[in-house]
């Protein structure tokens, strides 16, 4: 039987990636992930507004970023009151191949190569398989992997919710193809500089994802087949 990779992760890994129940958020959180990245040479969002010529600018530094990687901390807050936290590791490198490492107590991988993604899940030691272009088609991850562009995939708008009290300069983007329950994102960025701090995703049912992005670094040369993912013969393997 079919199963999609991120409705079993939303019940293993509750502020993972799988924290929206469908592959689509996993593609609109990956991308919001790269979004601030894409300002550290430009003016301060805060600054630049949701201007065209900001935007652009934003895109222009995007297309030259070749890979980084850093640490992330995640803490989601639902509607109901409840809080959980996840942390771990991300890596990327253009064009289209990208790795989040979530560590204990929540401890999954999700992996793709440009042509598929994978999700191990160590605990029931299974893995789910998923072309990738079924994860891109209709979502700003497209933005992310080097072949869609910022000012066709988002709109940005002034704040319409507020933002942590944290000297950072916010930037709110809705994505122009509708993704099932994500409503907005918005980007903390260091004003002035405009190195990416914080990202907030927000949901159609009221509950937001906090990122924080820790050390991150650009440049990065990663081993042969870290972006790739073997599957051994006691693995269960789930493919879409």
């Amino acid at each position: 039987m079919e199963r999609h990779i991120f409705a079993r992760l939303r019940h293993r890994v509750p502020v993972g990636l799988g924290f929206h129940p469908t592959i689509r958020r996993w593609a609109a959180c990956a991308s919001a992930a790269a979004l601030g990245l894409l300002t550290a040479a430009a003016a301060s969002a805060q600054e630049a507004g949701c201007s065209e010529p900001f935007m652009a600018r934003i895109q222009a530094e995007y297309q030259a970023i070749g890979s980084f990687s850093g640490r992330f901390a995640q803490e989601d807050r639902q509607a109901d009151g409840s809080v959980v936290r996840a942390a771990g590791e991300i890596a990327y490198v253009r064009p289209g191949r990208m790795r989040w490492d979530y560590e204990p107590p929540h401890e999954q991988l999700v992996v793709t190569d440009g042509q598929s993604v994978w999700l191990f899940d160590p605990l029931l030691d299974n893995v789910t398989v998923q072309p990738l272009e079924d994860v891109t088609q209709g979502t700003p991850l497209s933005f992310l992997l080097g072949v869609g562009n910022l000012q066709e995939d988002f709109t940005c708008r002034p704040l319409t919710r507020p933002t942590p009290d944290d000297g950072l300069a916010y930037l709110e983007l809705v994505p122009r193809e509708k993704i099932p329950t994500l409503d907005f994102l918005q980007i903390g960025v260091t004003p002035g500089g405009a190195a990416l701090e914080t990202l907030l995703i927000h949901d159609t049912q009221g509950n937001v994802r906090e990122m924080r992005l820790i050390g991150l670094r650009r440049g990065v040369t990663f081993p042969p087949g870290f972006f790739t993912f073997t599957i051994t013969d006691e693995m269960e393997v789930i493919s879409k």
